[in-house]
């Protein structure tokens, strides 16, 4: 599972208890306005890894569930499409889309040359990035490498956030650890002045029951492609280049109607941004 059970519970939570409303940024600039030429309730199987929650899971009932799961219904809605979607493992979904037995893929495969070799894909509709969280006791008030000079700031070992750290924040003083649960409880306990890793993971070990509301999440969200940060897109079988276009209107008027920002609270119990 990408974030473990912690974010299990913490996903139950938020669709029992939406946070307010927030503004999400325009991840995707609206192109396509005209509905591509398609027969209303054309049939599209959709198909998402079964273990890469938030963004795609089986549900408690088995029914698919996650951010992408229903940001694609919502597209699909928007481009009168009548689609349905399967979960499986990710070894298969490249072959789903290569036997024919599904037309979209909507997580899954990396974005990469070989696997855009032989699926189209739609433009973003998010972005995976880091964060920083701090004790609620800290004055820091900002995440700059300068604030956070001679800081000691936690994160995991031999990730992408690491590197990250290890290459803008060479300043502080580094401490790594086994994983994020580990981090956050030296964070709790005023071991370390401040975490940084996966924008989500972070978001999620603050909001959950491990940190019992001892901290809170520091300046925004990063980007940065060099090291953690990619979109995410939903790639559609190659011989299927209406249907990248009809997804494409779809997620424009999804995000134009506030369909993807309120898909986005119910999952994410704080501000990602």
């Amino acid at each position: 599972m990408f974030f473990g059970l912690v974010l299990l519970s913490s996903i139950a939570e938020a669709q029992d208890n939406p946070p307010a409303a927030r503004q999400a940024p325009l991840f995707r600039s609206p192109e396509e306005r005209v509905r591509p030429q398609l027969p209303d309730n054309l049939s599209v199987r959709l198909v998402a890894d079964e273990d890469f929650a938030p963004f795609s899971f089986r549900s408690r009932t088995g029914s698919p569930a996650g951010i992408s799961v229903e940001i694609a219904i919502a597209a699909c809605e928007q481009a009168r499409l009548a689609c349905t979607v399967e979960v499986r493992p990710f070894a298969g979904i490249m072959a789903a889309l290569a036997s024919g037995e599904a037309d979209v893929a909507v997580t899954g495969p990396r974005l990469d040359a070989k696997t855009l070799a032989a699926a189209r894909m739609t433009r973003p509709y998010f972005r995976l990035m880091g964060r920083f969280a701090v004790n609620n006791s800290s004055t820091l008030d900002a995440a700059s490498a300068a604030t956070l000079a001679g800081r000691r700031v936690g994160v995991v070992r031999d990730t992408l956030h690491a590197r990250w750290l290890a290459a803008y924040y060479a300043p502080s003083r580094i401490a790594t650890y086994d994983d994020l649960a580990a981090a956050g409880a030296a964070l709790k306990a005023g071991k370390i002045d401040a975490v940084f890793g996966d924008n989500l993971q972070v978001i999620y070990w603050v909001a959950g029951e491990a940190a019992a509301d001892c901290c809170r999440l520091l300046g925004g969200a990063y980007s940065d492609f060099d090291y953690f940060s990619r979109n995410l897109a939903f790639l559609i079988r190659s011989d299927r280049p209406e249907l990248a276009q009809a997804l494409d209107y779809g997620l424009d008027k999804a995000q134009a109607t506030g369909a993807t920002a309120r898909i986005l609270r119910t999952y994410v119990p704080l501000d990602p941004w």
